[in-house]
């Protein structure tokens, strides 16, 4: 028994003292009682159980009323089979629901909520409609309900306003995805242009009228019936708001930021591992999350506002209010202008539950100014386990209230004419000015044209001229005619969101054409520029590209987080429609020289013709090399285009190339970029010389290891016998390592026995390179086993993951030769074993606190060399920081046995190629031509998917079992001290001057 469970076993008897120490749940009153709120700051229980349960999302409408979803049916569909679900939890089921009411009926309701004697707490509650069937959004708006429904977007008419459904629903749009409900599709929000916006999260695909994606926001036009993707990648997306200038901010499942600043047509952050590239294979680059100072909390922030009401301080005014689903609480975050986007800071607390079942899912702004809270209520906050064991039967709705805010009289704004509906521009809640624009969008009375159209002219408050010509849009009130007045506006915004508008009609005329190339050159604005460049992508290519030369001439936007990748991507979607005015963008020498040109456009438009392959694009790359002006552009273009060919091989080169590579062969010395282009092209010379170099000792080692690296994903069998010569002492240690590295490529017996032989004089880091060689094949395994068994090579020299390699290739051999020496490499421990370690070692902590500072030696060595965890460690496996490590249970779980409950993103792979090769580890990353495998020693192997036999999911975890086994108790505890801690907080600066 090992010195562990030894010291901690003795304590299981003190379980059913210890227990209800790790319990919570508390009675809605009592959860009001243990929350902490700022200063001059109250919490309400508005609503609760049994009246509301699991509230997921919920917004006000014209009366004042709060609209809830309860989502009951979480996590499963009603009426559904699952057929089969993969690694992500993502499901394939027996067939496609139809819609409501012919489809299966679930549980989930839309539910009113109302206030009606004025004491803070919602005392009549009438279900809109129920029987959904995992119901994630809602929106009131033009005589009905918006609902969305996966796979779709519906629409209940209730043109009488009597809360009933006129009748059957509306299908608005159908195929969004559906495989994975912890991803549906979200969040409704109406924007500013009265386009009905949503989120959709990350493992489910939709399909949508022909537009493929996963994580994204799209939005739909109400009145023309149009869909778009407005912006892809983001994450697991849950919550969007608009702020005061009309940015979409949107919520995050990205450890240390609050949001994602989503721009028209931009491309963001996802996990490339674990859900595969981008839908635009050459979008080359992607927007993160806004930059975030002092970030605090968990990983989950969602469900978040823009404040935009007078009853909280000033201090609270146009920032962000979010929920933290694993910290508990509720926080906000500054927001501050970065020239062309935003960054942001952490604000403070505004609400710690100090309650861990206390889940925040959503916020909104009340009429009063207040922020509501709807509190999933769980004390599971993760979707590892797809077993339905949620707790139904609770949720609460609080109210977070500002002292002094005052309540409002019963109101019904639907009853206004729209005359008064336009003096609630003026309120000091923007959630009135909201509510008017929602019931002017339905209206489109114009009656409001005149005076909204003196209010954009005339006020000298620009925000109110902004908000006015937002409603001034939606009533029907705009044309080319005042697009061409107000692009020559003071406001920035109304500059910008002029700019935007034109973009939605895909063409302007040639007046507006004319201005929008004027604004490109002379506007100082970085918003105004930034959706030139969003605007330019959506434009044919006669129009987009003239605004985008202008654009590439303003050195001033070079280092913009946004601009010049929106400016590659309007270039992008032109490359293969509009080839010739592409191309035509680089026709003159001076264009070379301009620094955006330079730095985002030459290289990637090479990349981008080089990957597509075709002959029409190998001539495009053809006339970039004959039109570069120097050597140095030259050489940019060669590494854009051997990029683009990654993952492809070729026997000849394309006749397009010939001639420009002979020519660019005549260098005395070939440079390495130049080489593996060649060789990726199909040039034999090439090859010899990339050989013939990193055989030479006398070539740098950075030389050979780029060489290295391409020989091992495209280099020839009688290459073998020259690499092994360079197993020698002679050749550096890096080398080597590459050599090894490339060897997996090639089959020769003649590798192992060579690596064996050479293997007692290596150093640790190569011979652990060199097990990792002989595992990937069978003979080569055997034959490494066969050193362990005749007593050459120690057998705790070999460590349990590459065991567990060697175990993948399924061979009885190989594995009796394991049992003999190692016993069972996973699952050694039984299920009991391994449930009575955790809670051992659960109540020790719980008994006797341990060192963060001793722990954090300990994990350094242990943990962090696949994992991070407050910015430190490497980033194989999952974030720590943005893992649940408060929950201690769920925390020694995964440690203890990883395997048990892991993420289905981190069950290791193995690839098994055509010739035999065995490659295990996790996906690092994914694209269309290759995929990278990468081991618990991080090292990266890439592999061309047409040289793929078979992709096998072991649904084991990369990180090792026994893992505490050989610390002492309080080393463990110190471990978990450590792993729980809180990231460090920077020191404040001291502004005195003293």
């Amino acid at each position: 028994m090992n010195v562990v469970f030894r010291a901690l076993v003795s304590t299981v008897l003190c379980h059913a003292v210890c227990a209800a120490a790790f319990a919570q749940g508390f009675t809605p009153e009592e959860a009001v009682k243990r929350m902490t709120v700022a200063d001059g700051f109250s919490v309400k229980l508005f609503a609760s159980e049994p009246d509301v349960r699991q509230p997921v999302s919920m917004t006000f409408d014209e009366r004042g009323r709060l609209w809830v979803i309860q989502y009951l049916q979480y996590p499963h569909p009603a009426g559904l089979k699952a057929l089969k679900v993969d690694r992500y939890l993502r499901t394939v089921y027996d067939k496609l629901p139809e819609p409501p009411p012919n489809g299966p009926r679930g549980v989930d309701r839309i539910t009113i909520l109302e206030d009606t004697n004025g004491d803070g707490r919602a005392d009549k509650f009438k279900d809109f409609v129920n029987d959904l069937n995992l119901t994630t959004g809602l929106a009131l708006g033009h005589g009905g309900v918006f609902v969305l429904q996966s796979p779709y977007l519906l629409f209940y008419p209730d043109r009488d306003g009597d809360d009933i459904p006129d009748g059957d629903p509306e299908v608005c749009l159908t195929g969004f995805g559906m495989e994975d409900s912890h991803a549906f599709a979200n969040s409704l929000t109406w924007g500013p242009d009265g386009w009905l916006y949503g989120a959709q999260g990350s493992t489910v695909t939709a399909n949508i009228r022909g537009i493929t994606f996963q994580q994204g926001i799209w939005r739909y036009h109400p009145l023309t019936k149009e869909f778009e993707l407005f912006a892809e990648g983001g994450g697991n997306t849950w919550g969007a708001d608009f702020d005061q200038h009309g940015n979409m901010l949107a919520g995050t499942n990205y450890g240390n930021h609050a949001m994602l600043h989503q721009v028209q047509g931009g491309y963001y952050v996802k996990s490339f591992g674990k859900h595969g590239p981008l839908q635009n294979p050459h979008a080359y680059g992607f927007f993160n999350h806004v930059p975030h100072s002092n970030f605090k909390g968990g990983h989950v922030t969602i469900g978040g506002v823009v404040y935009q009401a007078d009853s909280f301080p000033e201090r609270f005014q146009n920032q962000y209010i979010a929920a933290n689903v694993l910290s508990n609480a509720i926080y906000w975050h500054t927001i501050e202008r970065d020239r062309s986007t935003l960054k942001n800071d952490f604000g403070g607390d505004l609400l710690l539950a100090n309650d861990t079942w206390f889940r925040p899912i959503d916020c909104a702004v009340a009429p009063d100014g207040s922020v509501f809270i709807a509190d999933w209520y769980d004390e599971r906050a993760n979707h590892v386990d797809p077993r339905d064991d949620w707790d139904k039967t609770n949720g609460r709705i609080y109210q977070l209230v500002a002292d002094g805010t005052q309540p409002v009289k019963p109101f019904d704004l639907a009853k206004l004419t729209s005359l008064e509906l336009v003096e609630l521009l003026h309120h000091k809640n923007d959630w009135y000015g909201r509510e008017a624009r929602r019931i002017l969008a339905a209206r489109r009375d114009p009656a409001v044209i005149a005076p909204l159209k003196k209010i954009v002219l005339e006020s000298e408050d620009d925000d109110l001229a902004l908000r006015a010509f937002w409603m001034l849009y939606v009533s029907g009130g705009f044309n080319d005619t005042l697009a061409e007045k107000l692009l020559e506006h003071r406001s920035e915004d109304i500059r910008t969101w002029v700019i935007r508008l034109l973009g939605d009609t895909k063409q302007v005329s040639p007046v507006l054409h004319s201005r929008l190339l004027s604004l490109a050159s002379t506007d100082a604005s970085p918003t105004v520029r930034s959706q030139l460049a969003c605007t330019a992508k959506r434009l044919p290519g006669e129009q987009a590209l003239p605004i985008v030369r202008e654009m590439l001439k303003q050195d001033a936007d070079l280092d913009d987080p946004h601009i010049p990748l929106l400016l590659w991507w309007a270039v992008e979607d032109k490359a293969a429609v509009d080839r010739d005015l592409v191309l035509d963008l680089l026709a003159e020498p001076e264009a070379w020289k301009q620094p955006l040109v330079r730095k985002m456009i030459v290289e990637r438009l090479a990349q981008r013709y080089a990957a597509a392959g075709e002959e029409a694009d190998f001539e495009s790359c053809a006339r970039l090399l004959a039109m570069a002006p120097g050597a140095e552009e030259t050489a940019m273009l060669i590494r854009g285009m051997e990029k683009g060919l990654q993952g492809s091989r070729r026997d000849t080169v394309p006749k397009a190339l010939q001639q420009p590579l002979a020519k660019l062969w005549e260098q005395e010395t070939p440079d390495p970029t130049l080489i593996r282009f060649a060789i990726r092209l199909g040039s034999k010379k090439a090859r010899d010389e990339a050989m013939r170099q990193v055989v030479d000792n006398t070539t740098g080692v950075k030389t050979r290891l780029l060489l290295l690296q391409v020989l091992g994903q495209v280099g020839r069998e009688e290459d073998a016998a020259q690499l092994l010569a360079l197993l020698n002492d002679q050749t550096p240690a890096a080398v080597r390592g590459g050599v090894l590295q490339a060897l997996q490529r090639f089959q020769s017996p003649e590798i192992s026995r060579t690596v064996l032989q050479r293997y007692p004089a290596m150093s640790a880091a190569l011979k652990s390179q060199a097990r990792g060689l002989l595992c990937s094949r069978v003979a080569w395994a055997g034959e490494l086993l066969k050193a362990v068994d005749a007593g050459k090579i120690p057998a705790k020299e070999v460590p349990n993951d590459q065991l567990q390699k060697i175990a993948f290739h399924k061979d009885e051999s190989l594995n009796e030769l394991i049992e003999k020496h190692w016993g069972r490499v996973v699952g050694g421990e039984s299920p009991g074993d391994k449930a009575a370690k955790v809670h051992g070692i659960a109540v020790s902590v719980k008994l006797k606190a341990g060192d963060p500072l001793k722990g954090k030696e300990l994990v350094v060595k242990t943990c962090l060399v696949c994992h991070t965890l407050h910015g430190e460690g490497k980033a194989i496996g999952p974030k720590l920081t943005d893992f649940d490590r408060k929950n201690t249970r769920f925390m020694l779980m995964n440690i203890v046995d990883p395997s048990a409950m892991i993420r289905k993103e981190y069950f290791m792979y193995t690839v098994i190629t055509i010739d035999g090769r065995s490659v295990s580890g996790l996906i690092a990353d994914s694209t269309p031509t290759t995929i990278t495998i990468v081991d618990a020693k991080d090292q990266r192997t890439v592999i061309a998917r047409d040289e793929i036999d078979e992709m096998v999911q072991q649904e084991v975890s990369l990180m090792p079992e026994k893992l505490l086994d050989g610390f002492t108790a309080q080393q463990v505890r110190d471990i978990v001290a450590y792993l729980q801690s809180d990231p460090p907080q920077p020191a404040k600066q001291d502004t005195s001057g003293e």
